[in-house]
């Protein structure tokens, strides 16, 4: 009998941890009490211009600057933004890597190599319950600027313009006017901040560890900053007398090289998300998040660009059960792909996509 009971406890815990972690399965009770990520948008648009008359084969290509983030507040309280950051996991969801074996970090802290924070001093930054806030790469009209660099061009000889997304009420971008110079920095909305900055011999302001787009193989995470950039910029190299917060992270698989990463504890990651071809994952980059997901099967450069309609406006949206959003800290479960819900409509209100 004593053999059966143990055995009865075994599975019992075994049904309950999946990858040393307690499976999360939320009900149509279960409260989400923090700040979620609810969409992501990084596939872009396809795009064409029609050279037939010329003898040539029509051609796709893909822009995909109008990337955004948008981060909701699901709870009946105000939520505020200063001090957080969005930041990019440092590992590569599709590559299998050996760590050497005091490196492996997958399970004692969320390891990135990209932030950019919001700027504010305590409650300068707040977001209403049950309310919103998109963050973009560019916050512009996609479609207006894109037709200015085409001025003097016969605009009716392209197609897919018509659905690059008009960005220009988003709350945030994450590229920075002060080091960003493609010209298509909103100088009229607040932007996200390095954690740090340096100079060339020429005194352009660059930064360190910059968020530059979000990655269709990679983890997002919007993290409370465990340090503030001061604190960050005199400590975050390690020393023979203090650990830092940057660590040098040795791979002993030959096929890929050594990396370093930015420790983040794993209490500071209010949320996260997978996102991988669905057919090349390898490795799970973070114990957080037991999935992944993504709006294509391969990666984009495997699609043929006959194809690039099929995927075009497409992003990961966060699960709506009826009641509230789906927060199972499962990306796969989480999100599920659909229309960008900012694209624009046409006569009809019919997404373009």
């Amino acid at each position: 009998m004593k053999q059966l009971a143990t055995l009865m406890l075994l599975a019992l815990l075994t049904g309950c941890v999946r990858n040393e972690l307690p499976v999360k399965q939320s009900n149509a009770k279960t409260k989400v009490d923090h700040l979620i990520i609810k969409e992501v948008f990084y596939i872009g648009h396809y795009w064409v211009r029609d050279v037939r008359q010329w003898g040539f084969k029509n051609n796709n290509n893909n822009y995909n600057d109008d990337q955004y983030i948008e981060i909701y507040n699901p709870t009946d309280e105000v939520q505020y933004l200063d001090n957080l950051a969005l930041c990019a996991h440092a590992i590569d969801p599709t590559k299998v890597i050996t760590f050497a074996p005091k490196d492996d970090f997958v399970n004692r802290y969320y390891g990135i190599n990209a932030l950019a924070y919001f700027p504010g001093k305590g409650k300068d930054m707040p977001i209403q319950p049950k309310h919103s806030i998109i963050v973009a790469k560019y916050a512009v009209d996609h479609k207006a600027a894109f037709e200015k660099e085409l001025e003097g061009e016969d605009l009716s000889m392209y197609k897919g313009l018509e659905a690059f997304l008009d960005l220009r009420k988003a709350d945030f971008e994450w590229t920075n006017a002060d080091y960003d110079h493609s010209g298509k920095n909103n100088p009229n909305v607040p932007d996200l901040q390095a954690i740090m900055t340096r100079k060339d011999q020429r005194g352009n302001i660059l930064p360190s560890f910059d968020l530059q787009e979000v990655s269709e193989h990679g983890g997002i995470a919007l993290i409370k900053l465990p340090w503030t950039p001061e604190d960050f910029a005199q400590n975050y190299k390690e020393t023979k007398d203090k650990p830092g917060y940057l660590h040098y992270i040795t791979i002993t698989s030959s096929a890929f090289a050594d990396f370093e990463a930015i420790e983040i504890p794993f209490a500071d990651v209010i949320d996260c998300i997978t996102i991988c071809p669905k057919s090349q994952f390898q490795m799970r980059p973070c114990k957080l998040d037991k999935g992944y997901n993504a709006v294509t099967d391969v990666p984009f450069v495997s699609i043929k660009n006959i194809d690039y309609p099929t995927y075009s406006g497409l992003a990961l949206t966060r699960r709506w059960d009826g009641r509230k959003f789906v927060d199972d800290d499962n990306t796969k479960t989480d999100f599920k792909v659909q229309v960008a819900s900012l694209s624009r409509k046409d006569d009809k209100g019919n997404p373009i996509k």
